[in-house]
């Protein structure tokens, strides 16, 4: 992106809050409908509900055109259209924000200011990003402003999805596992067994609308019978997938891994449409186990990002180490299979929302149902995909079940 940044913590004085939003009326702006300042600008921003929170927008929608650069950010052009929503703390929060752009060319970044902009510079700015911010709040009232990039050319507007957590303390910013370091891969598996299958499928296998799945997300086996590390990546060596209760699945693995895995095993991986008709079953719904989501059922809403608690850092440089081993090692983190009993469908198929994401046969490269910390960003449950990478990505949060014909 033009207007890339490394995703940054700001760690603002909890005596030091917003501007008192009673203090005066806030700026007037161009941007009216009949007279009245439109929704999602600076005068009539759009209220974030009650945390956590998720919403959508598009400023290619957006009429609000005023701040074009930010002061916490001065020499990053924003002079596209930006919808404007407002955040009320009650209290001292530590709150966590992540910005996703759904079609690819957009480019959008989100900023925090404590007032609203008056001029084209946008004053009393906390921090901006990209992709995502951290940022220790005192209570009072914020302003999100999901401007539109130009990086020095034609601003690029479009759609997204932003997402605004709370966290108690800034405990995500301690390892919990310091004696972990990169070397440290063990093979807590040993050899699963996998239980007969149901349905007339090959074993830890279930039928689905005329095709086999997987019960639970794979293991790794060596072609010797040994197990394999869910925490290594296997590289070129001959493994085999397994689907068995009560392991810790396979994660570091790309695409082309996983069907290789897969074909040893004398299956193949999923196709989307299969993928998602395990996971949605015949009526369809958004959740394995329903059209509702349920809280705490599936291994989806860890408080900490891995590599941010791992690596006691916000910084955007973290990321470039997420194939580190001890990411999935980490405390209420990636659960062996089965843990989490209600994640299932009505065939009896566990784990497709959260936990690991999941790879599909897609050749553009495409993993489906989220992990351990989301299943809301680039979709809702079953309908969680991600398409920005392609079959060689592999991190500690990339998984797979196998598919075969019945």
């Amino acid at each position: 992106m033009r207007c890339a940044a490394a995703l940054a913590v700001a760690l603002a004085a909890c005596g030091g809050g917003p501007a008192d939003p009673d203090g005066g009326a806030p700026p007037t702006t161009d941007a009216a409908v009949d007279g009245a300042a439109a929704v999602g600008t600076w005068a009539n921003p759009i209220v974030v509900p009650a945390l956590p929170a998720t919403v959508s927008g598009d400023t290619r929608l957006a009429v609000e055109t005023r701040a074009e650069r930010y002061d916490c950010a001065p020499t990053i052009d924003e002079r596209g259209p930006e919808l404007v929503y407002q955040l009320t703390l009650d209290a001292p929060t530590v709150i966590a924000v992540e910005l996703t752009a759904v079609e690819a060319g957009a480019d959008v970044d989100v900023h925090l200011v404590r007032t609203p902009a008056a001029a084209a510079l946008a004053t009393d700015c906390v921090i901006r990003d990209d992709r995502g911010l951290v940022a220790d709040l005192a209570a009072g009232t914020y302003w999100l402003a999901i401007d539109s990039c130009a990086g020095g050319g034609a601003p690029a507007p479009g759609s997204f999805t932003l997402t605004v957590t709370a966290a108690t303390s800034t405990a995500c910013l301690t390892n919990p596992i310091p004696a972990c370091s990169a070397g440290d891969r063990p093979d807590v598996n040993g050899a699963p067994t996998p239980p007969p299958g149901l349905g007339g499928c090959p074993p830890g296998m279930a039928a689905v609308a005329g095709f086999c799945i997987d019960r639970w997300e794979a293991a790794l086996v060596t072609a010797d019978g040994r197990g394999h590390s869910p925490y290594a990546n296997p590289g070129s060596a001959a493994v085999s997938a397994v689907s068995a209760p009560g392991v810790v699945p396979q994660g570091y693995i790309n695409q082309t891994q996983a069907g290789r895995a897969c074909a040893a095993a004398g299956k193949r991986l999923c196709t989307d449409a299969e993928w998602l008709r395990a996971c949605q079953g015949s009526p369809a719904t958004t959740f394995p186990y329903g059209p509702t989501r349920q809280p705490g059922v599936c291994n989806d809403a860890r408080t900490c990002h891995p590599a941010i608690q791992y690596f006691e850092s916000s910084d955007g440089s973290v990321f470039s180490m997420i194939d580190h081993p001890c990411l999935g090692q980490l405390p209420d983190g990636l659960a062996r299979t089965g843990a989490h009993p209600g994640c299932a469908s009505a065939d009896g198929i566990v784990d497709l929302m959260g936990n690991l994401h999941e790879w599909t046969a897609d050749p553009a490269g495409t993993f489906r149902g989220g992990f351990f910390v989301d299943t809301r960003v680039n979709g809702d449950g079953c309908l969680y995909r991600t398409t920005a990478h392609d079959v060689s990505h592999w991190d500690y949060s990339t998984g797979f079940r196998c598919c075969a014909d019945r």
